[in-house]
């Protein structure tokens, strides 16, 4: 019997999503490529509009920038780059590394006149490699930041370099009056075709920064210390999204973020098993923020929409929409057509920067479109049982209060 109700309930769907209706059908081929389409291009002709001079503008010397580093020595690629702003860097690591480890990291600091900070807590071991889930980077920041003395704090990922003095970047958070900002990430690497795509992909996300600036970006941001403290006692530790959950929660506690132009050169994948695991993890964390937090479609409305309607909601009709398809050819003429404006407005909001693969990107975004979003219910899944944390964001929940670390026997919670 229950085999039957079973066999029945499946007869009824699989019948209900054949008979869908054209107009649904309509959305998911036409509509739903438009609209993302509409929401690049709002957010590119928004920048056009945008100029920022640098030159000649404030600098400011008070900030400390903490870099995380843990597992490997040779993680930390940035080290000359920093060597520059001398006893402002602190190296920020868990408790039970290897004594190699903990040797080469204080050599490297007395060479560059860095300071370390080794938390009481210690990493799990990734057998080596670079972990995509996990709470380390954040235990890290949120405990480092107790002691830090300066106004400002730069968080600053251990193989990130900036194109200009990070006095300016802090200078110009000052100027703006801002507590918190983004800034703008730009593709080193263009080897291969991969690598290429991502260079229009990251333009138009940098892009979109001016119409959500609490966007932030793990690899490099700016903050007034005790805002960036208070943000960080409420975090959940969740590792993908956290970036952005750092903007939603200043946002929510009723801080200011801003969007500075300040360019951080970043290095992307430019091999397809590289992009896929990174992609993943990224998908992942995309339905953490827009399905399990979407409470925070309140405060921010159109976002939520286009993520987690368009993006997550619509993938299966995505799916619908190529299978009916293929046996309409109106539908088929529709699916054409929304192709042919995807590529009209690809190569309008990208002309400046035109290059043979510009025309490729449709398809490349079409197939993200089709298989991220699927994907990604299955790896938050697997990050959260892994974690056992689900990443729920309570920005007005202090999980740890901020206090300095007491010093321990050796180097523990203390900067040397």
């Amino acid at each position: 019997m229950t085999t039957s109700l079973a066999a029945l309930s499946a007869a009824t769907l699989t019948a209900a999503l054949t008979a869908a209706p054209t107009a649904l059908v309509f959305l998911a081929v036409v509509a739903v490529p438009v609209l993302a389409v509409a929401v690049d291009a709002l957010a590119s002709l928004r920048a056009r509009g945008r100029v920022y001079a640098f030159a000649g503008t404030r600098v400011n010397s008070d900030f400390e920038v903490l870099v995380p580093i843990w597992g490997s020595i040779r993680y930390l690629e940035n080290a000359d780059h920093l060597a520059a702003h001398g006893n402002r860097v602190v190296l920020c690591t868990p408790a039970g590394e290897s004594d190699d480890f903990y040797t080469d990291l204080y050599a490297l600091a007395r060479e560059h006149g860095f300071r370390v900070f080794v938390a009481s807590f210690t990493a799990p071991r990734t057998g080596g490699r670079r972990a995509t889930s996990g709470t380390v980077r954040d235990r890290l920041i949120r405990d480092a930041l107790n002691l830090v003395r300066a106004r400002y704090v730069v968080p600053l990922d251990a193989d990130t370099t900036t194109a200009r003095p990070l006095e300016v970047l802090v200078g110009e958070l000052e100027r703006q009056g801002a507590d918190l900002a983004s800034v703008r990430l730009v593709p080193l690497n263009s080897d291969t075709l991969l690598a290429r795509l991502q260079h229009y992909e990251y333009r138009l996300a940098m892009q979109f920064r001016f119409l959500a600036s609490w966007l932030v970006s793990g690899a490099c941001h700016v903050a007034r210390t005790e805002v960036l403290t208070d943000v960080m006692s409420r975090h959940s530790l969740f590792f993908q999204g956290n970036d952005v959950e750092v903007g939603l929660i200043a946002r929510a506690l009723g801080y200011r973020v801003a969007h500075i132009p300040f360019e951080v050169p970043t290095t992307v994948p430019g091999s397809l098993r590289g992009w896929l695991r990174q992609r993943l993890a990224w998908a992942g964390g995309e339905f953490r923020l827009f399905v399990v937090n979407a409470r925070f479609v309140t405060r921010h409305p159109w976002f939520w929409v286009y993520g987690g309607v368009v993006t997550i909601a619509l993938a299966p009709f995505r799916w619908l929409a190529l299978d009916d398809a293929a046996a309409g050819v109106a539908l088929v003429s529709s699916l054409t057509v929304a192709l042919v404006l995807y590529v009209v407005l690809v190569a309008y909001l990208h002309w400046d920067h035109r290059g043979p693969a510009l025309f490729l990107v449709p398809f490349y975004m079409m197939f993200v479109s089709l298989v991220m979003p699927l994907l990604g219910v299955l790896w938050y899944v697997r990050m959260a049982w892994q974690d056992r944390n689900l990443g729920v964001i309570r920005p007005h929940l202090v999980r740890v209060e901020p206090r300095a670390a007491e010093p321990e026997a050796g180097r523990v919670g203390q900067y040397v």
